[in-house]
């Protein structure tokens, strides 16, 4: 009979909150995928979506009298349905009362312009209501990347019609309803994810002010064009695998990091610590998944994970500029001896071992909480037995991830270890900051100020806005400082 070794074990403990998290999860998945498959579908909406194209495409051209003639036939299409309508959603069918009644008047007092304003508002009302992406009477909204593609087409006409103050209106709901197809669009490319992001703050900015408001069409257009060739995408459990994959590697690193540490310093109770810490992040990931899976919707949480995606991610990243500079300075192999025998077990515990805990949870919940998300997101979008597969995929990939950095970090030797595991910390201090603030630009708590001579590089979270470029420029000069100061200490 073999016995497991005491490292084993303690590699098998780290792993548990990531197996905890994808056991738990399918739930949440299953029923998420089984509502999304229930979109209405007791009316003929299709019929009506098409009569409204053909609508537009009249307007367009010029032919009012063929126009209202579409329009005849979408309001016999809501005479005969409006009732189903409103049982499902009360809110949908006011809205689409109220444009079906403007558009009357526009073609009955022979207003071509106002009556396509109005005709492309009702088409994407009626996209809404035949993808499900709508408010019902629960309080619950589903939203496709489709419908997403034609708000920000409503977004940019409304630009291009200089009725900034509605494109403004219109630009900050997107940014909220942003939750509910981000994980369409992350799971087909990271490059249009991170660009996407972006650019909703970035139209934002620019409506804000009356200077630059002509440069926020371009930005919707660029943001059509980048996604609707991802709208009739198809998804494999490969996709799902990949959710986990790219937003947990980060996770990944900084609860690594931290075991290594604990395992250099001989101290249970701070392995004890951090996996407490990870297993609570793991925890409170879940229990919001469920709440958004069984009672809300993406895009009714959105300006919420906007806010815990900001500070946590701010909060973490103060705590990571910290261990950055811990690891850095113990890198010395004298250094950490003499740490070593001047700290007890019990010292270490009583100083730190809190600070490691929440920096496990904070990373955990930023990167946990998208995860969750997304994948939720992703549900109805494949059988759930490619969606189970992918997820137990990416989760089994991360947890081999972590065997092998745990292992490795144990056996070699201090200096390289620590130099480079510092290194990673402050690229993820630095990183975890720059998004921090770019979150909380999207929840409107921070100013979505722009300005084009500063760089951008979304990989490294680096945006054109002082508020998110200041305190990474800050961390950079004090990493800077501290080798400068340590080069010279050494010399003298």
């Amino acid at each position: 009979m073999s016995v497991i070794s005491r490292p084993k074990l303690r590699v098998i403990g780290a792993a548990v909150p990531l197996l905890l998290a994808c056991a738990l999860l399918l739930p949440a998945l299953g029923f998420a995928s089984s509502v999304y498959a229930a979109v209405v579908s007791d009316a003929d909406i299709g019929s009506a979506v098409a009569h409204a194209d053909e609508m537009i495409a009249e307007l367009e051209s010029g032919n009012r009298d063929q126009a209202a003639a579409s329009f005849g036939l979408i309001k016999k299409w809501w005479n005969a349905n409006k009732k189903t309508v409103k049982e499902q959603s009360l809110d949908m069918s006011l809205e689409i009362d109220r444009q079906m009644a403007s558009l009357s008047l526009a073609f009955l007092n022979k207003e071509t312009r106002q009556a396509e304003e109005e005709a492309g508002a009702l088409r994407i009302s009626l996209q809404n209501y035949a993808d499900g992406a709508f408010k019902d009477n629960a309080g619950k909204q589903r939203m496709t990347l489709g419908t997403y593609v034609m708000k920000l087409r409503r977004a940019a006409d409304l630009m291009t019609a200089e009725r900034w103050q509605e494109a403004q209106v219109e630009v900050k709901l997107l940014q909220r309803q942003w939750l509910s197809v981000e994980g369409d669009v992350v799971s087909q490319s990271q490059t249009v994810y991170n660009n996407a992001e972006r650019d909703l703050v970035l139209m934002d900015a620019y409506l804000s002010g009356e200077e630059k408001r002509d440069q926020a069409r371009p930005i919707a257009e660029r943001m059509i064009q980048s996604l609707t060739p991802l709208i009739d995408a198809q998804y494999s459990w490969w996709d799902a695998a990949l959710i986990p994959l790219r937003e947990g590697i980060e996770a990944l690193l900084v609860v690594g990091t931290l075991l290594m540490y604990a395992g250099k310093s001989a101290s249970k109770a701070a392995k004890r610590w951090v996996v407490g810490g990870t297993s609570a992040g793991v925890l409170l990931c879940i229990v919001v998944g469920f709440i958004v899976a069984f009672l809300l919707s993406s895009s009714a949480f959105g300006q919420n994970n906007s806010l815990i995606n900001g500070w946590t991610g701010v909060l973490a990243s103060l705590l990571l500029l910290y261990v950055s500079y811990w690891l850095h300075r113990n890198a010395d192999v004298q250094r950490w001896t003499k740490f070593l025998r001047s700290k007890s077990n019990q010292a270490l515990t009583s100083g730190k071992m809190v600070s490691l805990a929440l920096l496990a949870f904070f990373a955990i919940v930023r990167e946990g909480l998208e995860t969750v998300i997304f994948l939720i997101g992703m549900a109805g979008k494949m059988s759930v037995g490619e969606l189970t597969g992918g997820i137990a995929a990416g989760f089994g990939i991360l947890g081999i991830c972590a065997v092998v950095m745990i292992k490795l970090g144990n056996r070699l030797p201090i200096r390289p270890v620590f130099l480079v595991s510092s290194a990673i910390v402050f690229y993820l201090c630095f990183k975890f900051m720059g998004s921090g603030i770019h979150s909380l630009q999207m929840a409107g708590i921070v100013p979505s100020a722009v300005h084009e001579y500063l760089p951008e590089y979304g990989a490294l979270s680096l945006y054109p806005s002082w508020y998110s470029t200041l305190p990474q420029l800050l961390f950079v000069l004090i990493a800077v400082g501290v080798l400068v100061r340590q080069r010279f200490t050494a010399k003298t």
